[in-house]
């Protein structure tokens, strides 16, 4: 019957920390900003310009890994349940796993480096307006090359 409560407790606990790491902010998707009318085709060809400004962003990994979160909280639930005795040993076994999962989640955040780089490139097009497009990378694009914007893509212009 102890077992049983313990189970319940640790599916409970477990289910509680999972619910808390959930992340309902939006991944980092392109950012598409356009002034004056755009037109719909089927390649999405915006045009051709040239570069403006290339901006470096860190865009933070923070939220989609758990597994730091769920062995920290099963190894504090293992040790404090070796604490006390009856109310007191289930007590210690909840804050066990608690803690335990807050710091697997801080040990993971860190060894993780959870950032990474991409780069906002803005670009004004042949016909007077700007077009901003975010991608993980650049190659040899740098400021003042022609360049066309296909896709969400900026590349240079052939």
């Amino acid at each position: 019957m102890k077992s049983i409560q313990i189970i319940l407790i640790g599916a409970m606990t477990a289910t509680t920390l999972l619910g808390g790491c959930a992340n309902s902010s939006k991944p980092a998707a392109p950012t598409n900003t356009s002034s004056g009318s755009s037109t719909s085709s089927s390649s999405n060809f915006i045009g051709y310009g040239v570069v403006e400004d290339i901006e470096t962003i860190k865009v933070s990994d923070d939220g989609k890994n758990i597994a730091g979160t769920l062995i920290g909280g099963a190894v504090g639930g293992l040790l404090g349940h070796q604490v006390g005795s009856g109310r007191g040993q289930t007590a210690a076994t909840v804050a066990g796993a608690v803690g335990g999962a807050v710091a697997g989640h801080e040990i993971e955040k860190r060894t993780q480096a959870g950032s990474r780089e991409e780069y906002r490139v803005r670009v004004r097009l042949s016909n007077g307006t700007t077009h901003t497009v975010t991608q993980s990378s650049v190659s040899d694009i740098k400021v003042g090359d022609r360049v066309r914007v296909d896709n969400d893509r900026v590349s240079r212009a052939n």
